[in-house]
């Protein structure tokens, strides 16, 4: 059985995302999970996830873009500022270095891994500060980082453009510093798919040996999500037996990325 990772991410954004992440782990249908410590919510919904610490990597959604009702930038601002060399990057490691220490005070322990809400740990600059706090935070304890390289390189679209937005050139840089990271990626698409079973089914036939593959459920929909509606699609796929089944039928099993790599 070939092991590969499948990562809920958003813990700790709503009660909805929480409590399907909470029920898919219960299940055994999730080996990750990534949580918003910026999040109001981080402190009370932390404590619940340590009795899934041997089933599943628990870490950190680094987030520059998500204010949770106060301003934060946008996404394509925070791109911009990265690729022209002006964002600041004496806030984003001061931001690191805050999320990272309410994450363990809720969690009680440091992150297993490090990814990033939107993706923004890959992009220039920023990407130098996570290898540098990793580094000089936990030199003796091992975390893996999640590069967005395509486990298929067929896969055109949005799978390429996270590629090239930094996906490439982080793997590049983990593998130079000795990081652990994913072997290929999977479980991008635009949010769109009633048939999310058939986009499962697309990104299985890619797998290999530590791949890791994103997903974003939910129980119920909640105000100011874009992709709320979707989520409540992925939650009932992953607790379903067509879930299941479809793993059985590719000899895939799902494992702790930490234990694999």
């Amino acid at each position: 059985m070939t092991p590969i990772a499948l990562c809920s991410d958003d813990y700790a954004q709503n009660p909805g995302i929480d409590a399907g992440i909470l029920e898919l782990l219960a299940l055994g249908r999730l080996s990750a999970v990534s949580c918003f410590s910026t999040s109001p919510r981080w402190p009370a919904a932390a404590p619940a996830l340590r009795a899934f610490r041997e089933q599943a990597d628990i870490g950190l959604h680094f987030n520059l873009t998500e204010g949770f009702g106060s301003t934060a930038p946008s996404l394509h601002a925070v791109i911009l500022r990265s690729f022209l060399r002006l964002i600041d990057l004496r806030h984003v490691e001061q931001e690191l270095q805050r999320q990272l220490d309410a994450f363990e005070a809720g969690f009680g322990q440091p992150p297993d891994f490090i990814d990033g809400h939107q993706h923004v740990h890959q992009l220039p600059g920023v990407r130098r500060i996570v290898l540098k706090l990793i580094q000089q935070r936990y030199p003796g304890h091992p975390i893996w980082v999640r590069n967005t390289v395509p486990a298929n390189p067929a896969w055109r679209g949005k799978p390429q453009i996270l590629k090239y937005l930094g996906g490439q050139s982080l793997a590049t840089d983990l593998q130079a510093a000795g990081i652990a990271s994913n072997r290929g990626f999977a479980g991008v698409y635009g949010f769109d798919q009633e048939d999310y079973g058939a986009c499962f089914k697309a990104w299985l036939d890619a797998a290999q040996p530590g791949m890791l593959m994103m997903c974003h459920p939910a129980t119920a929909p909640y105000p100011d999500d874009e992709i709320a509606l979707q989520r409540v699609v992925e939650y009932n796929f992953f607790r379903s037996e067509e879930y299941a089944v479809m793993l059985d039928a590719a000899s895939l099993r799902l494992e702790r990325l930490s234990v694999v790599l």
